[in-house]
C-alpha cells in the first residue's frame, strides 16, 4: 500500500513538474511551498514531502556536471533568496519530522525501503551534501547561513556521529570573508543567484551566522570533547564582540563543568553498584558457608549418635536376673564375693554420701546407746530404792544369764541362729537397694 502510494505520489509529482514547467524558478518555489506547507501542518507528511520534490528536483541527469545554466540544478537553486530559504528549511524540518516517526510508524507511512533511505541519507550527513548539489550549485560557501544553521541542528539531533557535522561547519566558516552591511548595495545587485559570501551581507543574515558559531562551539565540538579548540576559536573570531565572547566562554565552561558533574555521577552511581554487588556476593558466600558448617554439624551429629554406647543400663530379664550393658556392669559382675542380687549398678556419687553420712550416724547412735544407759541406770537405782528384792531377783537373772552364755554349745547355737538371722537381713536390705535403683 505504501509503494502504491509512492507511485501515484511520483505521478502526481510528474504531473506537477509539466503542468509547472513554463513558470520562473520563483513562482516553482513559492507555489510548491505554499501547499508543501499546508499539508506538512496537517501531518500528511508523504503529500507534503511529494508536492515539495518538483522545487528540489533536479530537472535534468544527476549525473551532468554542473554548469552556469538553469537546466542542471533544481529550479530551487534559481529562486530569490526568500523563497530558497523557505523551500531548504521546510524541506530540512520535513525530513526530521519523517525520522521521529520511528521504524514502525515510518514503514506504515512510506514504506521500509524508502523510510529508511530517509533515514540514512539525514543520519550519515548525505543531506548537506544533496542540498549543495542541487541548491547551490556545489558552492559550499553559498550556502543561506539559516539553511546552514538547519542542517547542522538536524545532524546534531539525529546523526549518532558528529564528526560530520563539524567538518561541514569549519568549512562554511572558512569560506566566508568579513560581513558587508552595505544594505543599499545589496538591494541594487538584483541577483537571484546565491553568492559566495553566502548571504551574509546584511544584519539578518549576521544574526543568523551568530547562530552557526554558537551552535558549532558551544554544542558540535562539545560533543567531539574538543573544549579547548572551542574556546580559541570563540576568543579568535572576528564576528563577535567582546560580549558574546565572554558569554559564550562562560556558557562553554558551565557545559564542561556540568559535564565533569556528570561524569563524577555516573562513576559515584558506578561504584554505589559494584559496592552493592560486592556486598551481595560476600552476603551470598556467607550463607553458603553457614549452610556449609550447619550441614557438617548435622552430619557429625547423626554419626555420634549412631555410635553412642549405653554404659550402666540394665536389663531384667524373664528369669530375675540382672544383666548391665557395657564394660562397667560387667566388671562389676565379675568382682568376687558379689552375688546375683547385689550386682545393681550404685549411681555415681553414691560412694561419697555414705561417707558424708557416716559419721553423724555413729554420733547419733553413740547418743542414744547413752541414753539408753543412762535411763536403764535410773531405772535400776529407782528399782534398788524402792524394792531391794526385785534388784535381787534382777542380779540373779544376769547372773543365770552369764552361766548359760559361758557354756560352750550355747554359744555355737546362739551364733547359728544370730548369723541366719543376719544373713536373712542382709538379703532383705539388698533387694530393697536393687527395686529401689529400678
Amino acid at each position: 500500500m505504501a509503494d502504491d502510494a509512492s507511485y501515484m505520489s511520483a505521478s502526481q509529482s510528474q504531473l506537477l513538474s509539466s503542468s509547472t514547467s513554463s513558470l520562473s524558478p520563483s513562482k516553482l518555489c513559492s507555489k510548491t511551498y505554499k501547499k508543501a506547507s499546508n499539508l506538512f501542518l496537517t501531518l500528511r507528511l508523504q503529500e507534503a514531502l511529494s508536492a515539495l520534490e518538483p522545487a528540489i528536483t533536479v530537472v535534468r541527469g544527476a549525473d551532468e556536471p554542473f554548469v552556469n545554466g538553469d537546466d542542471s540544478v533544481a529550479p530551487v537553486a534559481s529562486a530569490g533568496p526568500t523563497w530558497r530559504i523557505k523551500v531548504w528549511n521546510l524541506y530540512i524540518t520535513l525530513l526530521s519530522q519523517i525520522i521521529e516517526l520511528g521504524p514502525e510508524e515510518g514503514k506504515k507511512l512510506f514504506g521500509q525501503k524508502e523510510w529508511k533511505a530517509i533515514s540514512t541519507t539525514v543520519r550519515d550527513g548525505e543531506i548537506w551534501e544533496t542540498v549543495v548539489r542541487t541548491g547551490y550549485r556545489g558552492l559550499e560557501g553559498s550556502v543561506d547561513a539559516e539553511v546552514v544553521h538547519n542542517l547542522a541542528t538536524l545532524l546534531l539531533k539525529h546523526s549518532p556521529s558528529q564528526k560530520l557535522n563539524q567538518q561541514r561547519l569549519e568549512t562554511y566558516l572558512s569560506s566566508y570573508g568579513q560581513p558587508n552591511l552595505d544594505i543599499s548595495d545589496h538591494l541594487t545587485s538584483g541577483s537571484s543567484t546565491p553568492r559566495a559570501n553566502g548571504g551574509t551581507d546584511t544584519p539578518k543574515d549576521l544574526a543568523a551566522r551568530v547562530k552557526i558559531i554558537e551552535l558549532f562551539t558551544l554544542h558540535v565540538l562539545p560533543a567531539n570533547e574538543e573544549w579547548e579548540y572551542a574556546q580559541e576559536f570563540i576568543n579568535l573570531s572576528e564576528v563577535l564582540d567582546e560580549d558574546r565572547k565572554e558569554l559564550f566562554l562562560q556558557t562553554l565552561e558551565g557545559l564542561k563543568e556540568e559535564k565533569q558533574q556528570g561524569e563524577l555521577r555516573a562513576a559515584a552511581l558506578q561504584r554505589e553498584k559494584d559496592a552493592e554487588l560486592e556486598r551481595q556476593a560476600r552476603e551470598e558466600e556467607r550463607r553458603r558457608v553457614e549452610e556449609a558448617e550447619a550441614a557438617e554439624r548435622a552430619q557429625k551429629g547423626h554419626g555420634r549418635s549412631g555410635s553412642e554406647v549405653d554404659y550402666g543400663i540394665e536389663k531384667t530379664y524373664p528369669n530375675g536376673s540382672i544383666k548391665g550393658k557395657g564394660r562397667f556392669a560387667e566388671k562389676q559382675s565379675s568382682k568376687p564375693g558379689t552375688s546375683a542380687g547385689r550386682t545393681a549398678f550404685s549411681p555415681p556419687g553414691s560412694k561419697n554420701i555414705k561417707k558424708t553420712e557416716k559419721p553423724e550416724a555413729r554420733a547419733k547412735q553413740s547418743r542414744a546407746m547413752i541414753n539408753v544407759v543412762r535411763n536403764i541406770l535410773k531405772y535400776v537405782s529407782k528399782s534398788i530404792a524402792g524394792n531391794p528384792l526385785s534388784f535381787a531377783r534382777t542380779l540373779l537373772f544376769m547372773l543365770g544369764i552369764i552361766a548359760a552364755l559361758s557354756r560352750q554349745d550355747v554359744r555355737e547355737r546362739i551364733r547359728r541362729i544370730t548369723g541366719s538371722g543376719w544373713q536373712k537381713l542382709k538379703g532383705t536390705v539388698g533387694m530393697g537397694v536393687k527395686v529401689s535403683y529400678i
